[in-house]
């Protein structure tokens, strides 16, 4: 199979990007030819170049909605792809999905749009709900298939019509096993809670501050991974709040893996969410987790079993781990138990590349 995957951007690490990068370099390892088109910044991040893929830019396609350079996108991705003439064009994140189908539609390609959270998801603004439910009804009319992340989402493009069933499958996201040989972690005094994620709106790290600061006299150090335009604010927070002795602010960091490892908590607070790939990664360290009920977060952290979902009690979960060494051992043990029964990168990889063979029949059929 010859594979286009197009997706937005790929200057910053985050899911979509990542899920591209690891499927992207399977496919390419089993001998499927594959080529990124991505927009935004021509620079590809750090961590995100594959030596078997071919790279394009496309230099029109941005995230914020733009009808004149919108429409240039769609031409020049159109133009890519008669070039390339693929067997099946994956597109992924809302605006390239829009774009894309309708390229794709235009060509008669097979496409699949592979939705990691929906843009009219529960959390987000109210006006952007709107506006992109109203444009995914429409452009659903032309497509052939969506993968959605979790089944949360899957659900709601079904609730809203924005889908039949038989266009939308679900497909969890599944991550690489890249846990290292476990750390000895017990009798340590001082419990690490990590947060791996963007500083942006809807991750809520202030949130996670302001749930410490109600706990700092018990024995904790937080560890933030990530950079983003909020970092700023919490930086400050932690410096008005004197904890600076108990928060490490990493940036972005080349060895996520090893933080994990080390870690003993893992938490997100997110206000949306598809299934983010920061849970699963975690779980396949064996940490329990405490996260915000959004998206598809309860199918793969199961309430009192592998960690807690938020319900306005943060600080109070933070205190029942941050004691309990035994609970946190027996919930990480669970956390690894699900990560190996749902959610591995291979479990993911098969589903997916059935799906794209499927679809490339079905159009020759068609």
């Amino acid at each position: 199979m010859k594979i286009v995957q197009l997706i937005t951007h790929m200057n910053e690490i985050g899911g979509a990007q990542v899920h591209v990068r690891d499927l992207s370099k399977q496919l390419a390892m089993d001998g499927h030819p594959v080529t990124i088109i991505s927009g935004g910044d021509e620079i590809i991040a750090d961590g995100l170049l594959i030596e078997e893929v071919t790279y394009m830019h496309s230099k029109f396609l941005i995230r914020k909605i733009s009808f004149i350079k919108d429409f240039l996108a769609f031409l020049e991705i159109r133009k890519k792809l008669k070039l390339i003439k693929p067997d099946i064009v994956a597109i992924h994140s809302s605006k390239a999905g829009i774009i894309g189908r309708i390229a794709c539609w235009s060509l008669r390609i097979p496409s699949v749009f592979t939705a990691h959270g929906w843009a009219f998801t529960e959390g987000v603004e109210k006006k952007k709900q709107r506006l992109y439910l109203s444009i995914e009804k429409w452009v659903g009319k032309l497509s052939m298939k969506v993968i959605t992340v979790c089944d949360q989402d899957r659900n709601l493009a079904l609730r809203h019509q924005v889908l039949p069933s038989e266009k939308i499958i679900t497909v969890h996201n599944g991550v690489m096993d890249s846990k290292n040989t476990s750390l000895e972690k017990g009798n340590r005094e001082v419990v690490k809670i990590l947060m791996v994620a963007r500083f942006e709106k809807p991750k809520q790290q202030l949130e996670l501050l302001e749930a410490l600061l109600h706990i700092k006299h018990l024995n904790w150090q937080m560890i933030f991974v990530g950079d983003g335009s909020l970092k700023r604010a919490s930086a400050q927070f932690v410096q008005e709040n004197y904890l600076g002795h108990k928060v490490t602010f990493l940036g972005s960091h080349s060895n996520v893996a090893g933080l994990l490892s080390d870690a003993d908590l893992f938490v997100l607070t997110s206000a949306w969410e598809g299934l983010p790939l920061s849970i699963l990664e975690a779980m396949l360290h064996s940490l329990p987790i405490i996260a915000s009920n959004v998206g598809g977060v309860k199918e793969a952290v199961r309430d009192t079993e592998n960690g807690f979902l938020i319900r306005n009690n943060l600080s109070e979960l933070l205190s029942i781990l941050i004691e309990n060494e035994l609970l946190r051992k027996n919930m990480g043990e669970k956390s690894r138990e699900i990560y190996e029964a749902s959610f591995t990168f291979e479990k993911m990889y098969t589903k997916t590349i059935s799906t794209y063979r499927n679809l490339i029949v079905s159009g020759e059929n068609g």
